[in-house]
């Protein structure tokens, strides 16, 4: 299904940039008075996304961020033939730390906030035989499935190499490697049509749906966190 409002999403991506240039701006400890924080951008399969980092002591480091990315297909082999939207969001808190002296080489740990979910929708023209019940389309009407996560905060670790602060130069590479754990996902299913209320139709929509949206559902349990990016420190 085609979202046709991202407010929240917006808003909550405001409030994440605000913070980047408060809570990193705090830390307490820096190698030199110029630079404090380390700003940039980084694309993975978290979508596109901007970070900021911030020395807290010698060798450990604050670090956080937004990512953002939004895509449609089609999802799976399903009779009532679903179009998806995968929206992925996070917006993650992590602590790097370096365990050798003058090496961008880092392991890190966090938390993030974890707003990916899958939604998909389905308006048949045709009858659909569901697991032996046949329904016509006044009786099934639109059809929408919505993938939800366990956990709105979830934890993160990774491992990665970031030189911000590291080397001389006001520039910096950054790569990560990691998962973010979301827990279980629920599957709700909802139906706008005239037999919307009828508990064997929407017993077979939710297995219908559970089908199809079984892959999804395991992939976004534990999500693979793999990044590239740049800093520059001001």
């Amino acid at each position: 299904m085609i979202m046709r409002s991202y407010k929240n999403i917006g808003i909550t991506k405001t409030v994440s940039i605000i913070a980047i240039s408060t809570l990193l701006a705090t830390s307490a400890y820096a190698r030199n008075d110029d630079s404090k924080i380390a700003l940039g951008a980084k694309v993975g399969t978290t979508g596109f996304g901007i970070e900021g980092r911030s020395p807290i002591t010698e060798n450990l480091y604050g670090r956080l961020g937004a990512n953002y990315f939004h895509y449609n297909h089609k999802v799976g082999d399903s009779k009532l033939d679903y179009k998806g939207q995968l929206t992925l969001f996070s917006v993650p808190f992590m602590l790097d730390y370096h365990p050798f002296e003058n090496s961008g080489f880092r392991l890190s740990l966090g938390v993030g906030y974890n707003g990916n979910k899958v939604t998909a929708s389905a308006t048949p023209n045709k009858s659909i035989t569901l697991y032996g019940n046949t329904y016509t389309p006044q009786e099934l009407g639109k059809v929408t499935s919505k993938l939800t996560l366990g956990s709105k905060i979830a934890p993160v670790l990774s491992i990665g190499y970031d030189s911000s602060f590291i080397r001389d130069s006001a520039f910096s590479f950054n790569a990560e490697f990691g998962a973010m754990y979301s827990g279980n996902s629920k599957i709700k299913v909802s139906s706008t049509g005239l037999a919307a209320n009828n508990k064997q139709q929407v017993d077979d929509l939710k297995r219908d749906a559970n089908k199809e949206l079984k892959k999804v559902k395991n992939y976004l349990k534990f999500y693979p966190i793999i990044s590239i990016g740049f800093k520059y420190n001001i």
